[in-house]
């Protein structure tokens, strides 16, 4: 009594798992679909790469949902439930592969990322550089009532910076001093902000890197654990011949032992 009540809380607990597996799975896909709908892949880098991520994020919800699924081997399935056992084994292959090839997309895009972030940054040093010769242009040839307006103006907006407007000589050289000073320190934070962005990228881009790897090697680890699944019939075919060969040796008659007990009459 007791071992057929065990049997029962066996079986529901493994349906009840199951039902959370299959549950589960349905999540995936909705975020799969979120996250890959519409695709842009070779067009926008950026999709890519949080998309990489996104999927990455959400990898541990279709691996729980099929080991849920996959769980109590011996307990009695359907026909039905069976084949769809089977294809969940091919899928988690399928998945694997994805995100292996995801990987590869993931590693693109990032290049392809800081290559374009440095053309940016590179365009706007030039585009500040461009506007730092002009106004050294302008120093150069303005006269001298203009330049003492533009040093005015200057001090207006650094009021820590003295400029001797008395003398245009000097006041040119203060005034070309500064802007090479403000075009240093404008290249500099260009070049800062270009490192940040990098490193920024390489620690997003590794941690996504090392869960696509880890969510690959789980889910073939999980393909290559349920063989049972796409080996079931053959297994009940192999046991079919066993058990016929055991009654063939069983109903095959004694001729041996005949011999013997009429040898010795």
């Amino acid at each position: 009594m007791s071992n057929s009540n065990s049997n029962s809380t066996e079986v529901i607990t493994a349906n009840l798992l199951r039902l959370a597996g299959y549950g589960l799975l349905l999540l995936a896909l909705s975020n799969f679909a979120d996250a890959l709908l519409p695709p842009k892949f070779v067009q926008d880098p950026t999709w890519e790469f949080t998309t990489l991520g996104k999927l990455v994020g959400t990898s541990p919800v279709p691996i729980i949902g099929l080991v849920l699924v996959f769980y109590g081997e011996s307990t009695a399935r359907s026909a039905f439930g069976k084949n769809i056992l089977k294809f969940l084994s091919w899928l988690s292959l399928l998945l694997s592969i994805f995100f292996v090839i995801m990987l590869f997309i993931g590693i693109s895009a990032a290049i392809r990322i800081n290559g374009d972030n440095n053309t940016q940054a590179s365009a706007v040093a030039s585009q500040q550089i461009a506007q730092f010769n002009a106004i050294k242009e302008n120093i150069k040839n303005t006269n001298d009532a203009n330049l003492k307006k533009a040093a005015e103006f200057i001090e207006k907006r650094s009021p820590n910076i003295k400029l001797d407007k008395n003398n245009p000589a000097e006041l040119r050289n203060q005034l070309e001093a500064e802007i090479t000073k403000n075009e240093k320190a404008i290249k500099q934070n260009i070049e800062e902000g270009k490192n940040k962005t990098f490193r920024q990228l390489v620690k997003q881009a590794l941690k996504w890197y090392f869960e696509a790897i880890v969510s690959a090697f789980v889910l073939f680890g999980i393909w290559n654990q349920t063989k049972w699944t796409r080996t079931n019939q053959r297994r009940k075919k192999k046991g079919s011949k066993s058990a016929t060969s055991l009654a063939d040796v069983a109903s095959t008659p004694t001729f041996e032992n005949d011999s013997l007990d009429s040898e010795d009459q």
